[in-house]
């Protein structure tokens, strides 16, 4: 076999064939079944390939009318300060709601079903409810850098308690799945049980009476304090209960949070004022720094941009095909308290610098194949970039680099420090396996 047809049998064997590794430093023997003994021992491997990393930040990420909420606010040693509010309205269960001649009310309940807490889960946190004092705009408020003003003066319901997203709760006569109970108090009763007959008529003409309401976490004392907690917005489950009278009966109306209602999620970070010295210059243009560390954050916060810049130029003079390249991350610093995301994804940077919304060719294979998950034993993350490389090399590919993000932003809290390109402990490098060609 000449050198030629050996090429195109490797070419068509990494075009077609998804491979499973099974351990996360050793590389993979992709191919090696296509080489003979003495090809074999012309078989090349780098981990000397160039790589620019370091954190960039985010402007914002979309979170209007998502089926999840995040809602806290957390200070961590790192990061700094991070808030999540939440804004939603609430509707009426009936059109028109009649409460009778002089209701009185009796207690009201907003019910959030949660799944998780992400941060310091053993002390206490507090959320507020407030009335907003303007309307959520479907093509103004889509993204987590908006926010609403609301009454501060006057809260609706205020919550302390301990986060326990495991824990179910007993209410309305039975057990129920995870969830907080935010009393609510008698300024919220008059403005909905002596709201004038023509502000109940409609859900339309209530939502321009009562706007909707603000849940806002009460700032945290101290480093390494708060939590985020991940509510789901459920129908039926998500809601208002109302308990009142009136002069002929004692009833229960619930005011809905479901898909009709508008709501999203202000997230903030206060630019990172309050963060690492060190992370706070890296955002400020000392890229050099992200040879030591490298730091993401979900909820807008920080993506990483990886570059590979003389990529292009490893192949000059000789013609290589790529068998195998694994992209090898390792967590920098682990901690209980702000646990590791389950898994990264990775995107190319488009020709203007921004995130180009389309996988990459190894992608295309599957997560299985492509990785990204968190392996706990080694504290590392494994991308597979095969295919990448091997267009990068062949010019069917730009080498604008790479953004390494947490997936799923907009919903969860994560948080991330990484050992950058020149970390004495296990530093971000590309491990590549080739085959030399005439």
């Amino acid at each position: 076999m000449n050198a030629s047809q050996l090429a195109k049998r490797f070419i068509l064997f990494l075009l077609s064939v998804p491979v499973i590794f099974s351990c996360t430093k050793d590389l993979s023997e992709i191919g090696l079944d296509l080489v003979s003994p003495d090809e074999l021992i012309k078989l090349g491997y780098s981990d000397t390939i160039s790589i620019s990393a370091f954190s960039v930040q985010e402007d914002s990420v979309r979170t209007y009318n998502l089926s999840y909420a995040l809602i806290g606010q957390m200070n961590d040693p790192v990061f700094g300060k991070t808030t999540a509010d939440w804004y939603t309205q609430i509707r009426m269960a009936k059109e028109p709601t009649y409460f009778g001649d002089t209701p009185v009310f009796d207690s009201a309940f907003l019910i959030l079903p949660y799944l998780s807490a992400y941060g310091d889960t053993l002390s206490n946190m507090t959320l507020k409810v407030y009335e907003l004092s303007e309307s959520i705009i479907d093509s103004v408020h889509n993204y987590s850098n908006h926010t609403l003003t609301y009454n501060e003066n006057v809260p609706l319901g205020e919550l302390t308690f301990t986060p326990r997203p495991t824990d179910s709760a007993y209410y309305s006569g039975s057990t129920q799945a995870p969830a907080i109970r935010i009393p609510l108090n008698s300024a919220f009763a008059l403005k909905v049980l002596h709201a004038d007959t023509s502000n109940l008529t409609t859900n339309t003409e209530f939502l321009e009476y009562f706007k909707g309401i603000a849940v806002i976490a009460s700032p945290q004392e101290g480093a390494n304090s708060g939590a985020i907690i991940k509510m789901k917005i459920v129908a039926g489950s998500s809601k208002i209960e109302m308990y009142y009278h009136n002069e002929t009966d004692t009833s229960t109306y619930n005011f809905g949070i479901n898909t009709d209602c508008k709501r999203f999620n202000h997230y903030g970070h206060e630019d990172y004022q309050s963060a690492s010295p060190m992370l706070t210059q890296q955002l400020e243009g000392d890229t050099m720094l992200g040879g030591q560390f490298l730091f993401m954050q979900a909820m807008g916060g920080i993506r990483v941009k990886i570059k590979f810049p003389f990529l292009n130029n490893w192949d000059d003079a000789q013609k290589v095909v790529i068998h195998d390249a694994q992209l090898i991350l390792t967590n920098g610093s682990t901690s209980s308290t702000f646990t590791a995301p389950n898994q990264l994804a990775l995107y190319p940077v488009a020709d203007d610098g921004t995130l180009y919304p389309f996988q990459l060719p190894d992608a295309d294979q599957g997560s299985a194949y492509f990785d990204g998950y968190y392996n706990s034993t080694g504290g590392t993350y494994r991308f597979r970039l095969a295919r990448y490389v091997q267009q990068i090399l062949n010019g069917s590919q730009k080498n604008n680099g790479l953004f390494l993000i947490i997936p799923s932003a907009s919903i969860v809290s994560d948080r991330l420090v990484l050992n950058g390109v020149q970390s004495p402990q296990s530093a971000l490098k590309l491990y590549i396996k080739y085959t030399v060609v005439n």
